[in-house]
């Protein structure tokens, strides 16, 4: 370190920082398990503060919430790398959260997540109400150790005062020759990343609100190179991931100044940068080279010491100013221009490639793929257009969604799903890869070989159906599949930047890889929400007849409550083998899936609504009856009824620890035993509801209308 004035205050700048970071925080350090740092906040009364007699009482049910969530979090968080679960009612209400780093494998994410769970457990009493752990394995030597996980739990969702205000930083002990140099390209790398984190990763990154990246801040060194990674909270909003990984960079270069390496604990973000890589270099977005320096001597070193300094503030602050004159320039234009211009199909990429990090792929390679969109490769077809295989010079497998040249309807839903397919990355969602907006409107996907749920659901109960699709739907693939939308949907709501309204979520919009994982698709008509934003009316509700919940089929109301209606159905779907919208048997007077599930389950006689191919190919009886459990929930007529999407992970992972708490299902909405005519049947199959004014509460549903996507059965991609 440098011994003069200016060194030995930051030294002392340091020391004072340490110590009002320990006194705030007051972590435990597990002396046990490498680096691991933990923080146990004082017990503090709840919300709604129980009398003296009943507050142990109270912490001991909050405490047995806690240690529940703690063992369910692994399994639900595993899959994705984050899940946000909770527990209980009123003070003894529990949250737990947990993410893995964004680069590691859902089997290391599994295991990181059990020993933090193990670890918080042991080191935090059960009077304390809200702690986090940053854990680390004790596999590696180096200072400061990686985080490969961090969980907490509390009382309540949102951040207290603590939380905000907690940073934890670290460093490695070598400080750079050139300070300067080395906290000028840092702070320029970090921008870079927190961007990437705030507004879209690079296509290449794991995992949301996740971004790695280089820099060059001396070419001529051997270790020149900084590396960087930037992570959030996925349960945090935009604003709080930016503003939370602003103050860690800045708390970095106040507490570490020209250190070659450091970390910092926040509640709700994370840093890391090193000299060396720590990650898989692939995941790399492009990298951000500073310019090599003049060769100088020494003299003329210290004498334009001050024209660098100068430089160094007035290049990034100059570069800022004319970025922001430029976007509010572009903005202001784009203003005057929707003012000016009425809609039309035009694909202005200006507005809506900017927000997608999305390969721009030439049409000829698109014709040569499909063989020029022969009818033999035709997959589906929609109110948007078609849909085609195709196979790439280097043999991979697409779906190729053509928008029709007459289809206006069809062009803001494709336009639509482009905007949120490209934001949106899980396994459980069917992925955009491409794009090309040449002489035709065409979205590149990834191709499903084994098509839709909704084709297998279809085949299994046909008279000649294929032994092998019937093999391949036994109750272990089919529970898989049920956990796997669930996951999806948790997504969607929760963990995603956008909270995510698919609004049309049925079985022929899930589709089935090589390996029967499941996927969701088809955003066209989905709604994006913004901040808290949780529910909204529209004036004209579309979807699929026996897949809408009433709320939005009569009324237009919109929210994750929607889609949690739609996931009970296809649960109990998988269950019976049967689809809602078609009569459960051929009579006259057959009654829908729904109604069949709820009168077997009032009369104890569950066994009589599973699919008779589950009892030849074998089920455990305790899923079964929990999935039923679950839908049944999911379908009541009440949407505040309705589990969301992260209860549902939790109770499906844990299907014996909360069945005697659960809310006891009532009569679901639309059930119906008679009053059905075959001409009404066939009608309902093909039909979407849809509203001329979905504000009028005495206002049935008009016909059915023949132009909207959804109403099309589609063949699956």
């Amino acid at each position: 370190m440098s011994s003069s004035p200016s060194g030995r205050c930051r030294g002392l700048g340091r020391l004072l920082i340490f110590a009002m970071v320990a006194s705030v925080s007051t972590p435990v350090t597990s002396q046990s398990n490498g680096f691991t740092q933990i923080d146990c906040q004082s017990s503090v009364a709840p919300s709604s503060a129980p009398s003296a007699s009943s507050s142990s009482t109270n912490d001991s049910t909050f405490w047995s919430n806690v240690v529940a969530l703690l063992d369910a979090l692994p399994s639900a968080a595993a899959p994705t790398g984050f899940a946000s679960l909770s527990r209980g009612n009123g003070t003894d209400r529990a949250f737990v959260r947990g993410i893995c780093r964004g680069d590691t494998t859902p089997a290391k994410c599994s295991t990181y997540l059990r020993n933090a769970a193990l670890e918080i457990q042991s080191r935090c009493n059960s009077s304390s109400r809200r702690a986090g752990i940053w854990y680390d394995d004790g596999s590696g030597v180096t200072i400061p150790a990686p985080m490969f996980c961090f969980v907490a739990y509390a009382d309540t969702n949102a951040s207290n005062a603590h939380e905000e205000g907690f940073w934890l930083p670290s460093q490695n002990g070598a400080v750079a020759s050139d300070e300067v140099a080395f906290e000028s390209t840092y702070n320029a790398l970090m921008s870079r990343l927190t961007v990437r984190v705030v507004n879209g990763s690079a296509a290449s990154s794991p995992a949301p609100m996740f971004a790695v990246g280089t820099a060059v801040y001396d070419p001529a060194a051997p270790n020149g190179t900084i590396y960087g990674m930037l992570q959030c909270m996925r349960d945090r909003t935009a604003a709080e991931c930016q503003q939370c990984l602003n103050d860690s960079v800045a708390n970095l270069q106040t507490c570490c100044y020209g250190h070659l390496g450091g970390l910092v604990y926040a509640y709700n973000c994370y840093l890391r940068m090193e000299i060396y890589p720590y990650y898989d270099l692939a995941l790399d977005g492009p990298p951000l080279i500073a310019p090599a320096p003049s060769i100088i001597s020494d003299g003329e070193r210290q004498g334009n010491k001050g024209v660098d300094t100068t430089l160094a503030v007035t290049l990034p602050v100059g570069t800022v100013l004319a970025a922001t004159v430029i976007v509010g320039f572009l903005l202001y234009r784009r203003k005057v221009n929707r003012r000016k211009t009425p809609p039309d199909n035009s694909w202005n990429t200006e507005d809506d490639i900017e927000y997608a990090e999305l390969d721009q792929v030439n049409l000829s390679v698109l014709r040569a793929a499909t063989n020029n969109f022969c009818e033999e490769n035709k997959l589906g077809e929609g109110g948007f257009g078609e849909v085609f295989k195709g196979t790439l010079q280097d043999k991979e497998e697409i779906a190729v969604k053509r928008l029709s040249r007459n289809s206006s309807q069809g062009f803001q839903e494709l336009k639509n799903e482009f905007v949120l397919a490209a934001k949106l990355k899980h396994r459980n969602l069917v992925q955009l890869l491409g794009v090309s907006l040449e002489e035709e409107k065409l979205l590149i996907y990834e191709y499903m070989p084994n098509r839709s749920l909704d084709t297998f659901l279809l085949d299994i109960h046909r008279s000649q159906p294929n032994p092998m699709r019937r093999q391949q739907l036994d109750w272990n693939r089919r529970f898989a599949i049920i956990n796997g939308i669930a996951r999806g949907l948790l997504y969607l709501h929760e963990e995603s930047r956008l909270k995510v309204i698919h609004r049309d979520l049925k079985p022929s919009n899930v589709l089935l890889d090589a390996d029967m994982n499941p996927k969701i698709s088809d955003f066209g008509i989905a709604r994006a929400f913004h901040g808290d934003q949780s529910k909204d009316i529209t004036r004209r509700p579309v979807g699929t007849l026996g897949y809408m919940s009433p709320e939005y089929a009569y009324w237009g109301h919109v929210s994750t409550k929607s889609d949690m209606f739609s996931f009970g159905v296809i649960i109990l779907e998988m269950v019976t083998g049967r689809r809602n919208n078609s009569p459960y048997h051929s009579e006259m007077d057959s009654v829908s899936v729904l109604s069949h599930v709820w009168d077997k389950w009032k009369s104890g006689s569950m066994a009589d609504v599973v699919d008779p191919l589950l009892a030849e190919l074998g089920y455990q009886e305790s899923e079964v009856l929990n999935c039923i459990e679950i839908g049944l929930l999911c379908v009541q007529e009440n949407p505040a009824d309705r589990p969301d999407a992260s209860t549902v992970v939790l109770m499906l992972s844990s299907p014996t620890t909360a069945s005697d708490e659960r809310r006891a299902p009532a009569r679901p909405a639309f059930t119906f035993s008679t009053g059905f005519t075959n001409a009404a049947i066939d009608h309902a199959r093909t039909g979407a509801w849809s509203s001329d004014d979905a504000h009028s509460g005495d206002k049935q549903p008009s016909t059915v209308s023949e132009n909207e996507v959804s109403i099309s059965e589609l063949q699956p991609r």
